[in-house]
């Protein structure tokens, strides 16, 4: 990793990286090569989504370009480094603002979004802590999650900590989830339950007559209905401790 600083030190997903290469893409001229951040992000995304994040490396990133290790390094400066820029192109896919809707609707819809897409591109995961989310997508994200909190009446050392444990939420769902003993027995989609049928399974022959008794209802559940819960009782929660103010929008 690099040291920190600006320029060519600065530390990679840095704020003082992101601004070195917003200059960079904005001083590139087009390649005869016709390479580009963009595309290369798409396609080093199809190996992530398709193998894992192991598999993602810049020989066989440059393989799938049909270029050379050499070109590819013109353009990023490391796996590292492709990694944050990697991270911030999957939370572009976040739609921010369908309509016109506000306040607590739009805090509810954009949790379901960062959701959807870290759910969809789960292999990814493990790249979302190796840096901070100071990339320009990130940035629109959190603008708008504590914008739709303030515009549903929080004040703002309310609405802010929300946002936080809202992320914080959010991202413990996915991690679990998407997580291999989360996924034991059960399949990987959004409409399987939190609850491995290998539970019931495992019981002894006597005792445990709760969860005997709730065995359809623990079995019937999906992960989808389990985060909505969630996230409705914690909004309700917020609401009925912090009253907001009436809306302006």
């Amino acid at each position: 990793m690099s040291a920190p600083g600006s320029g060519p030190n600065a530390l990679i997903g840095s704020a003082d990286w992101w601004r070195d290469q917003r200059d960079r893409q904005r001083r590139r001229r087009p390649r005869a090569d016709g390479l580009t951040i963009e595309r290369i992000t798409e396609v080093a995304l199809k190996v992530v989504d398709e193998d894992g994040l192991d598999a993602l490396t810049v020989r066989r990133l440059a393989d799938e370009l049909g270029t050379g290790s050499a070109s590819l390094y013109r353009h990023i400066a490391s796996r590292e480094e492709l990694l944050v820029l990697l991270v911030d192109h999957v939370l572009g896919e976040i739609r921010l603002r369908p309509g016109e809707d506000h306040g607590r609707t739009m805090v509810v819809w954009l949790a379901g979004e960062l959701r959807r897409v870290l759910m969809a591109h789960s292999n990814l995961l493990p790249a979302l802590a190796a840096s901070p989310l100071l990339g320009p997508n990130a940035l629109l994200g959190a603008e708008a999650g504590l914008m739709h909190l303030l515009e549903a009446g929080f004040e703002p050392a309310v609405a802010v900590p929300a946002y936080l444990a809202l992320i914080d939420y959010v991202l413990g769902t996915v991690y679990f989830d998407t997580s291999r003993a989360g996924r034991a027995g059960r399949g990987t989609g959004s409409e399987c339950g939190p609850v491995p049928v290998e539970l019931f399974e495992a019981l002894p022959a006597e005792g445990f007559p709760t969860l005997r008794s709730n065995e359809a209802e623990m079995l019937g559940t999906e992960v989808d209905q389990v985060f909505h819960f969630g996230l409705t009782t914690f909004l309700d929660g917020l609401e009925h401790r912090f009253p907001p103010k009436p809306s302006s929008a």
